[in-house]
């Protein structure tokens, strides 16, 4: 549940802010003025005193122009003429730059008067030195003429000295006093906008001790943990009562710590420092705490800046999420690990694997997954029951777990199936140690409900990088290695490689192509006929399944039935060979050829537990009557699944199907093992049947399961009679039925019909 921060609420106005804003533009207003009145003196000033140098420096050109112009008067020099000129020139330049830099005052203007005057006395010198070249005057009355001009123009340039020196005065006067008008409005103005700005402070820091104590009483009074911390270092300032049971604090020891002494991973520490810093805010931060004692707890963090105490903190609101945290993490556990062992499962074991494979590339190291899958398993579930199954996996997971290394990696996988990663070995000398162990622990009986079950498991190694170097490709080199182990005798273990690849993707090709047979109706069914040995004439037929594969042609039951066993498909396959083969018995029946039928059942078949409800089913569909079926299992199955078998036969006796041993002498050869079971026929193997005219111990085998079997009241049929020596060897060892070559070849249906048809007609002839 989301819970959202307190707002800060103030129940006080905060002070306006508008008139403070007009006494800060008048100040600067004030300052301004001063400022350009500073300025302005300071360049009245500066042109006053060039205006008095230009005036000097004209009135010394004026001395000079006078002075020259006596000397060519008297003496007719041509260089005083000229330096008369450059005097003259003098006072040009000196009139073209000479300004005032007031106007507007009676003094400018008497200033203006006395210097246009003064102009106008020195533009007569120009015309006497002009006539003076020309001879037009006397020397002596230009003298006369120039004495009356300098007279004439020394008082006027004394009195527009006085004049321009007196206007200077009036203008720094008149700036002195702005200056200090200004100075003092300024000074006024500062102690009333100071008194003001006073008085505000005091109303503001009144504002604020008020809106602290409501922040007090709100965080206080808040259901959630509340903090406040500074922001620059974290420290604690203040903490509600919430908080302090939180952290199982007092006071003193809460403000004398820092928010990030309670944080448990420090990588959270810095993603939320980061999120404080680029957004200001954060809401609803998922973070791990620790309190005082070290007990660890998840909370869900919002924190917003805010001032306290006259600097910049952050408002912290903690929402507790641990038991919320502790259920995603029980969820989690729950979803990577196997609830009957508790391993590590399928979705665990992949990401354990990710993670090796960046690893060993890193390091440029190696490791190697082995699969696991229990021999036997599915026996020992199916005879003893599901909990004595699963009680089996929870002990075979204990023992795996006890056989690898510690730093190995034990998963579950699925049903019987189990993987170990080995992580950094030396080579694969170190990977047989760890497979050997897990094999040597499997081997180990197993007490489950006080019975004893047994046990194997074949494994298969791939390794990395040889064998796969991404996750998908290991996974299945090492199920192909598994799949070696099991053909190759189980109970052993295998490295993958390239043969047994092509092997396995042999097989594979084969399993995807049998598993749509069914569908497509690529298998059919052969029937060899069973002769009686007394009379000569065929009693029944035993059923025998083909596929007619598109690609290999067709296929002998040697080649499919044990991948279609190990695949489980045998149950599907085998229901509709029983099915198929009643319809055609039913269509013999009906044209009245009386025969009796035979059917092949796998081990997996016998483990069905509604086997004898499908048999029943069958039988009553085509209308055959339960005592013209026989159906037959291999000595071998007879000693696997001894428990399973019996009660099976014991099923399919009681409703009337007759069972027969198949492949006698191929095994222990034991007849004994069959009492107790309700067996009615023994079939000889074929490989017994070949040897009896040489070897005399065959024979004498024959023989004496002639003689037992009859004193068990069952029929002994002899296999793959191949020559009249061998029936003829079978018939008199005391056999009563043969099947073989010599009879007949395996035929369909139809071929059957006609074979009974032939010699029925001619036993009729003879």
């Amino acid at each position: 549940m989301k819970t959202p921060m307190l707002p800060l609420v103030h129940s006080l106005p905060l002070p306006r802010v508008g008139r403070p804003v007009l006494i800060v533009w008048l100040f600067v207003a004030i300052v301004l003025c001063l400022m350009g009145l500073t300025i302005y003196g300071s360049r009245l000033v500066s042109a006053g005193r060039t205006y008095l140098a230009i005036e000097s420096e004209r009135a010394k050109a004026e001395k000079d122009a006078v002075y020259h112009l006596v000397r060519f008067a008297t003496d007719g020099n041509e260089d005083d003429f000229l330096a008369f000129e450059r005097a003259m020139a003098k006072i040009d330049k000196a009139k073209g730059l000479r300004r005032l830099p007031v106007a507007g005052f009676a003094s400018a203007e008497r200033v203006t008067r006395l210097s246009s005057s003064a102009d106008a006395l020195v533009a007569q010198m120009p015309d006497i030195a002009a006539k003076l070249r020309t001879g037009s005057v006397e020397g002596f009355d230009a003298v006369n003429r120039v004495h009356r001009l300098n007279l004439r123009l020394a008082p006027l340039e004394d009195e527009l000295a006085a004049e321009v020196d007196a206007i200077l005065a009036t203008v720094h006067s008149a700036l002195a006093s702005g200056i200090l008008a200004i100075t003092a409005l300024l000074v006024v103005a500062g102690i009333l906008a100071s008194r003001r700005f006073l008085a505000q402070n005091d109303r503001l820091q009144q504002t604020l001790a008020e809106s602290e104590n409501q922040l007090r009483h709100m965080v206080e009074a808040a259901p959630l943990p509340l903090l406040i911390v500074r922001a620059t270092d974290k420290r604690l300032l203040y903490v509600n009562e919430r908080a302090l049971e939180q952290f199982g604090l007092d006071v003193d020891g809460a403000l004398s710590r820092t928010f990030e002494d309670f944080h448990v991973d420090p990588a959270t520490r810095a993603r939320l420092a980061e999120a404080i810093s680029r957004h200001g805010t954060v809401r609803d931060f998922e973070v791990q705490l620790r309190d005082a004692k070290g007990k660890e707890f998840w909370v869900l963090l919002s924190a917003q800046p805010l001032r306290f105490l006259g600097v910049v903190c952050l408002l912290i609101a903690l929402a507790d999420i641990d038991e919320r945290k502790r259920l995603q993490d029980d969820m989690r556990r729950k979803a990577m690990h196997d609830p009957l062992t508790g391993l590590p499962n399928r979705a665990m074991f992949m990401e354990s694997l990710e993670r090796a494979i960046a690893k060993a590339r890193r390091r440029s190291s190696r490791f190697s997954v082995c699969f696991i899958d229990l021999d036997r398993f599915k026996e020992v579930n199916d005879t003893m029951g599901h909990p004595a199954g699963d009680a089996l996996l929870l002990e075979v997971s204990k023992r795996l777990i006890a056989a690898v290394r510690q730093s190995d990696l034990v998963a579950r996988l699925a049903g019987d199936e189990f993987v170990v990663l080995v992580e950094e070995h030396g080579g694969p000398e170190e990977v047989m140690i760890v497979a050997q162990k897990v094999l040597s622990a499997l081997a180990r009986p197993f007490r489950i409900d006080w019975r004893e079950a047994r046990i194997s498991g074949s494994i298969g190694v791939a390794n990395f990088p040889e064998d796969g170097a991404d996750l998908a490709t290991l996974v299945r080199h090492a199920d192909v290695a598994m799949y070696q182990a099991k053909e190759r005798g189980r109970n052993n273990f295998q490295f993958y490689s390239e043969e047994v690849n092509d092997v396995s993707r042999q097989r594979l090709e084969l399993d995807k192509r049998l598993r749509g047979a069914l569908e497509r109706g690529e298998l059919f069914l052969e029937y060899q006929p069973e002769i009686d040995l007394a009379s000569g004439r065929a009693v029944g037929v035993e059923a025998l399944v083909r596929w007619r594969d598109p690609v290999a042609g067709v296929v002998m039951p040697a080649t499919f039935l044990p991948l279609a066993e190990e695949t489980g498909m045998i149950v599907a396959l085998g229901e509709w060979v029983l099915d198929r083969a009643l319809a055609d018995l039913r269509a013999w029946h009906d044209v009245g050829l009386d025969l009796s039928l035979s059917v092949n059942l796998s081990p997996r078949q016998l483990q069905q537990s509604n086997l004898v409800n499908v048999v029943e089913l069958v039988l009553a569909r085509h209308g055959v009557q339960p005592s013209r079926l026989r159906v037959e299992i291999t000595e071998a199955t007879l000693l696997q699944e001894p428990d399973v078998v019996q009660r099976a036969l014991v099923g399919l006796r009681a409703l009337g199907v007759e069972i027969a041993i198949d492949a006698f002498g191929l095994g222990y050869s034991a007849l004994g093992l069959m009492r107790g079971l309700p067996v009615n026929v023994v079939k000889i193997d074929k490989s017994l049947v070949s040897a009896c005219p040489n070897k005399r111990e065959c024979a004498a085998m024959v023989q004496a399961a002639s003689a037992l079997s009859r004193g068990l009241g069952m029929r002994l049929v002899a296999g793959g009679v191949e020559t009249e020596e061998q029936r003829q060897s079978v018939r008199t060892l005391g056999c009563d039925g043969m099947q073989g070559y010599f009879a007949a070849r395996p035929t369909d249906a139809a071929g059957i019909a006609a074979m009974m048809r032939a010699a029925a007609e001619q036993t009729l002839f003879a």
